[in-house]
């Protein structure tokens, strides 16, 4: 797990505060994300995700998800850019 980073949904959810545990600005963020969404914008970017279910501690009633991806950066950018690939998904369905 030490070559792997652990990205939880709610890291990109524009619905959810700083306080509540997203970490990038609410104009890059995404509405509500899954885990799913995550592993596939994870298999664009080549990330290798792994998708586990378990809940985020914070949010320990509610089975979310979490996925494992591969530490190629920084921890920041990598949200960043899966949240961009995500939110061109959203678009294009």
């Amino acid at each position: 797990m030490r070559d792997k980073w652990v990205i939880w949904p709610i890291y990109i959810d524009a619905t959810a505060s700083r306080k509540q545990g997203r970490k990038i600005s609410r104009e890059r963020a995404v509405k509500n994300p899954t885990a799913d969404d995550i592993v596939k914008a994870a298999k664009k970017l080549g990330l290798n995700p792994v998708k586990e279910e378990k809940s985020y501690p914070k949010r320990w009633w509610r089975r979310e998800g979490r996925v494992l991806v591969d530490k190629k950066e920084r921890k920041m950018s990598i949200l960043v850019k899966i949240a961009e690939n995500v939110k061109q998904s959203k678009l294009n369905i």
